[in-house]
This record gives structure tokens, sequence and C-alpha cells, in this order.
């Protein structure tokens, strides 16, 4: 490491560290920690540390208070000996864990979000390898902004309405979690699913996602490959109310119909949008318009419906997960538990900011885009500079690699 990063990770371990003395109440290892694999990213030794375990909750917590992490890590499974290598771990069961991530959403503005940066000389070309001032090279740093945030949250309240209204998971089994960074996970401690392979839960995925549907088996109009249609008139009627996906798949189309840019999928069916749109308005019916024209809608809606959730994470029955109640070493910002009542007014940037908001720091900031963080606007930075900012916000942008610290 350079002087500025020694210092810069000199800087974090402080922060950290005062934080986890304040606020080890704060910190929640998962149930049965006796049965869990623990791991951290070493601030000190620059890599990860795993294979741990420890007899109750209250240890965690004291190794983490005594060791400040930079991450902090718990196993979905449940073993016979959590620190024993993996092969010998005797693996027992594993909770149902999903993580979504702002970058598999598709949003158009995840692209514009990766940056690459000399930390000397500032904001580089998107496609710069290296610095042409001083020839070091290209540091690329990962960004996040509200609408990514936003979007992940959507999808997370989407997951828990299906895993309970659908798959009938018990609301008091659920978990979520904001990530600390650019996403949630979800964790059901139910007992009807904690002894699934990892075969079990791929085909899982598949129904989450959608892998494989097939309109015709819903009684769906959808495209085809082989000869002859279904006749609209005998397919069952569409019905807003009805459970499952069929159901989630008409309510999408309707929702579709209803947005004004509809006719940008639509284009060969302009002249019929409005009367169809009039028509799915008092009453859904697939007669109303060709049968073409509800495949293209169908597949849309399948489309939007397919949960975005990494399928990796889900079948990977030895998965370490972040663990709630720390800080994410991403930006200082804590994984928090969110209450299942209160995922859709959730604001990780106000609350996930623990760390000191009325003391500052002097920063040498390489470039920042504009950013709301612990209820304050911060100016978009263009040029390198050196400034004063409140630790958390201080901490947001050097755990990201866009500044390093200049003074403690």
């Amino acid at each position: 490491m350079s002087a500025q990063a020694d210092k810069s990770a000199a800087f974090l371990k402080k922060v950290f560290r005062n934080f986890y003395q304040d606020n080890a109440h704060m910190v929640s290892p998962p149930p049965q920690p006796e049965a869990r694999e623990f791991g951290y990213w070493s601030l000190d030794r620059w890599e990860m540390v795993r294979h741990l375990s420890f007899k109750s909750a209250e240890e965690v917590r004291a190794e983490i208070a005594r060791v400040v992490p930079l991450h902090v890590y718990r196993s979905a499974a449940y073993y016979q000996y959590p620190s024993a290598p993996m092969e010998e771990k005797g693996w027992l069961a594993a909770d149902l864990i999903f993580d979504i991530d702002a970058d598999h959403l598709n949003l158009p503005c995840v692209s514009q979000h990766t940056y690459r940066i000399c930390t000397v000389h500032g904001l580089l070309d998107a496609d710069a390898k290296t610095c042409p001032r001083c020839g070091s090279a290209a540091k690329e740093v990962d960004w996040v902004c509200d609408k990514c945030l936003s979007a992940a949250r959507s999808e997370t309240r989407r997951l828990v309405e299906i895993l309970v209204e659908e798959l009938g998971v018990e609301e008091e089994s659920l978990m979520v979690g904001f990530s600390g960074n650019r996403g949630y996970h979800v964790v059901a401690y139910s007992e009807d699913y904690l002894a699934l392979d990892s075969l079990a839960r791929k085909d899982l995925v598949g129904y989450l996602m959608c892998v494989g549907l097939s309109p015709a088996l819903l009684g769906l109009p959808g495209r085809r490959t082989g000869r002859g249609r279904p006749r609209l008139e005998l397919l069952p009627r569409p019905v807003l109310t009805e459970a499952g996906w069929r159901g989630r798949i008409v309510r999408r189309i309707y929702s579709i119909l209803q947005k004004s840019d509809a006719a940008k999928e639509l284009s060969k069916y302009m002249n019929i949008l409005d009367e169809v749109r009039a028509a799915w308005s008092e009453e859904p019916d697939w007669t109303i318009a060709p049968y073409g024209f509800w495949a293209i809608l169908v597949e849309m809606a399948i489309g939007q419906e397919a949960l975005k959730i990494d399928p990796v994470v889900t079948t990977d029955i030895h998965r370490l997960l972040r663990m709630s109640g720390t800080l994410n070493g991403k930006t200082g910002l804590l994984a928090k538990k969110v209450p299942l009542e209160s995922i859709e007014d959730f604001d990780p940037l106000t609350e996930c900011v623990v760390l000191p908001r009325d003391s500052r720091v002097r920063v040498r900031v390489a470039y920042s885009p504009g950013f709301r963080l612990g209820g304050e606007e911060f100016d978009e930075i263009l040029e390198p500079r050196s400034l004063e900012l409140p630790v958390f916000a201080a901490a947001y942008l050097i755990a990201r690699g866009l500044a390093t610290i200049e003074s403690s």
C-alpha cells in the first residue's frame, strides 16, 4: 500500500473500532451461531479469514470488536464442525437465502456508475487503462445512486410478497437486510427449506426467475414455434385477482397497457391500443385484440415479472452472507435488518448512516459524483481537491476508493 492508502486504512480502522466498541449490541449474529462458520476481511492482513466458529453471539461480538474487520460474514449453513476445512465440516442444513443487487436489475443508470480515476489527477476516460499525465494504472470505482437503491428495494418487496403469498413462507421466519452497499438479502429461517439440496434450490430459483415458462401451460397466448395457434375464445379468461404466475402475468399486462409508452413495444398495433386499454379497464378479455398482440404482451409481462435474484447465492448451500449489524467496508454503512412492514419506506442512505456526524476530517477527493447521505447533500467534485467532510461522508468516499485521508 502507498502511504496515503495506509493512512486511509488506518482511518477506517479507527472509526470502525469506535463504532464496534460503542455499539457491539447492534451486531446481529444469526440463530444457532455455534453451528455457523464465520469469516471476515482483515484490515491488517488485507485478506479473508474464515472457518471461524464461536459458542455464542456474545463471542461473535467480542471477536469483531477485537479484530475490527472491514467486512463480516456468516454461513447460511449449519455444520457439525464449523471451524473444520470445508470437506470435513459435516453439513447439516442451510437457510434459504436470496441476494438482490442493483447490478442485476438491468437499470439504464448502472452503466453510468463505473468510473476510472487516477488518485492524483482525478477522473479519466471510461476506457482509460492508465493516467495520461502520470502513467499510473487507472483505478475502477463502482457507484450506486438513489434509483439503483430504490429499484433494489422494490424488487426485494416483490420477492417477499411472492415468498409469503405464493410459496407459503411464514412472515415471522423471514429476515430482510440491507447489505450496506447496493442491495438486499432475504433469509428464510423456515424448517420447510432447511434440508433442500442445491438442485431443489435451483428449481425454486427457476420458478422465481421464470426460467423456461411456457405461456401455453398457463392458458396464455404466447409466441409459438410450431404450427397453429389456440383460439383466443377457448383460452381461460384473464382474471386480475388470480393467484400465481398466471395472475401476475395478467396484472402486468394490465399495467403495461395503462402506460403511455406502451405503443413503443406495440407499434404494429397502435390503431387498436386505445380500444384495448379501455376494454381491459372494464373487463379483461383476450378476444378484443389479435393473437400476435397478446403474444408480445405476454412475453413483455413475463420478462418484467421474473424476479432478478442472484441464482448462485440461493443454490450455494455453503454460502457466506454478510452479517447484519456490521459495517460494510465498501461504504461504511451499516448492514441493517429491515422490518417487513417498513421495506417500502426504508431509506438506507439515511437509516444506515451510523458513523459520526458531528466531527469532520480533511480528505483529498480525486473525483466524486454528487450524492445524498445522512440527510445531507454533497456536490459533485470534478477536479481533485482537499476539503473537510463529516466522518460518515469521508468514510463513504474513502471506502469507495474516491478519496484518501489527509489528517486524522
